[in-house]
């Protein structure tokens, strides 16, 4: 007797099925499925890429002066992240979260590593303290950093798998570097805005010609061909049904053809860096900082690469001096005790300055229309730091945001407290989620739990 369930082409067929299998009956790429969703239209405009940006300020922060008050959803920021008003809608606020105190390497040296990785510095005796005073030796990570480990999914479409940026961060040495393609694999940041625009954005159209811009729109393109390629060569095989699903998404596909074509377009232009200034100068930092954000978010709009990140200096001391706030240099203002009112001015100064800087990452991602959104609502930025207290080096209440959302998939403008030690190693396989990858449940050799923030999704 015939499968009352076996469609034309002879495959079994279930309407619970996943999207995938019924795919896979109708002898499509498993690869291809995520383009194809025949079994929900509506899910064809959502067509932008996952991106992550990671963004790293040194010292932690000033507890009470940087948590908010108030419930899950109704909070009021303090004097730190007071400047992250305007984008408080587009904002998940993690309190309670822990990095695992572990490994070589005094608190601001494994702290960087730590913190994006889960992992410990190596104990083989490369690098010795700086300061000459006998403490333990240590090595580079033993692991990549997370967004490396996110890019090997979602960075392989781009020119590049991930763009690292930085400001003042330092020599070669671990203190200095956060990002790991592999363990002794450190990657350094570009931190000359001026460079990394030479290096990227030479060939744009205001820069001087098209070439790399039609290079771009074609390999946005291509991967809708390969698909409508696809689709018109079930069409035959599949029943009456199906080919009405296969008719409206072949027009869908041609609008988000056109729709791609028109964006980015518009949204992939040089930034403008104006007079090229000395990186290096103390006076100069805000503007190199800012410059450096400009450029970290067009590679993302031109879609050079999908994974990227900003470190501002490092974990250790660089003696600047903070010569616009009128404030000293920080890790050495850090050690200050609780009671020193004068040092916490400073710092309060400097902390929030932080805010304002990742403000002005998050202004320039809202820019850049997308969809019925922004860059920003498609877009995960996590900010976190390689310490929660300066003058303890505590590990614990470590400061934390999350900003965008990824397309709705993280319920935003919330406060979430967790429990007073919670690994953050929950909050790098919530990424490697989020991301993509729904398999990886522990992140690092220092991971002892297993699964993603609660709630957070």
């Amino acid at each position: 007797m015939k499968d009352p369930t076996m469609r034309t082409t002879g495959h079994p067929f279930n309407p619970r099925n996943s999207r995938r299998a019924f795919l896979r009956g109708l002898g499509v790429a498993a690869g291809l499925s995520p383009f194809v969703p025949l079994l929900n239209a509506s899910a064809q405009e959502n067509v932008f890429p996952k991106r992550l940006v990671l963004f790293y300020t040194p010292h932690g922060t000033i507890l009470d002066a940087w948590k908010p008050t108030g419930t899950e959803t109704n909070f009021t920021f303090g004097r730190i992240l007071a400047p992250l008003e305007k984008h408080k809608s587009k904002l998940v606020v993690l309190n309670g979260l822990a990095i695992p105190d572990k490994g070589v390497g005094a608190p601001h040296t494994k702290g960087p590593s730590l913190l994006w990785s889960g992992s410990t510095l190596l104990d083989d005796g490369t690098f010795i303290r700086s300061d000459g005073s006998g403490g333990p030796t240590y090595g580079w990570n033993s692991a990549p950093s997370v967004d490396q480990t996110i890019a090997n999914v979602v960075g392989t479409k781009t020119a590049y798998k991930t763009l690292e940026f930085g400001l003042r961060c330092g020599g070669s040495n671990p203190a200095s570097r956060m990002i790991y393609t592999g363990p002794k694999q450190p990657l350094p940041p570009r931190d000359d805005p001026y460079a990394a625009f030479a290096q990227l954005f030479a060939n744009l159209p205001n820069a001087g010609g098209k070439p790399m811009l039609d290079k771009l729109t074609a390999q946005r393109k291509s991967s809708i061909d390969i698909v409508k390629s696809e689709l018109d060569s079930l069409r035959p095989r599949a029943s009456a049904a199906d080919r009405e699903k296969i008719d409206a998404h072949l027009t869908s596909l041609r609008s988000i053809e056109t729709r791609l074509t028109a964006q980015i377009g518009a949204a992939c232009n040089a930034p403008m860096l104006g007079t090229k200034l000395d990186s290096k100068a103390t006076a100069n930092t805000p503007t190199i900082f800012d410059r450096g954000i400009d450029v970290m978010v067009a590679s993302l709009a031109c879609d050079l690469t999908r994974v990227t990140s900003f470190q501002y200096r490092v974990g250790d001391n660089d003696g600047t001096v903070y010569t616009w706030l009128n404030a000293p240099e920080h890790h050495i203002t850090t050690h200050s005790g609780d009671s020193d009112t004068a040092a916490r001015e400073y710092m309060l100064q400097i902390y929030s300055w932080y805010s304002e800087r990742f403000s002005y990452l998050l202004d320039r991602l809202d820019a850049i229309p997308e969809g019925n959104g922004t860059m920003l609502d498609n877009t995960l930025v996590v900010w976190g730091s390689e310490i929660g207290k300066g003058n303890t080096h505590s590990y614990q209440n470590v400061p934390f945001i999350l900003a965008g959302g990824l397309s709705g998939s993280i319920k935003t403008g919330r406060f979430l407290n967790f429990p007073s030690g919670t690994m953050h190693n929950r909050l790098l396989v919530s990424m490697c989620n989020l991301m993509g990858l729904p398999d990886i449940q522990t992140v690092g050799n220092t991971d002892t739990g297993t699964g993603p923030l609660p709630d957070l999704v």
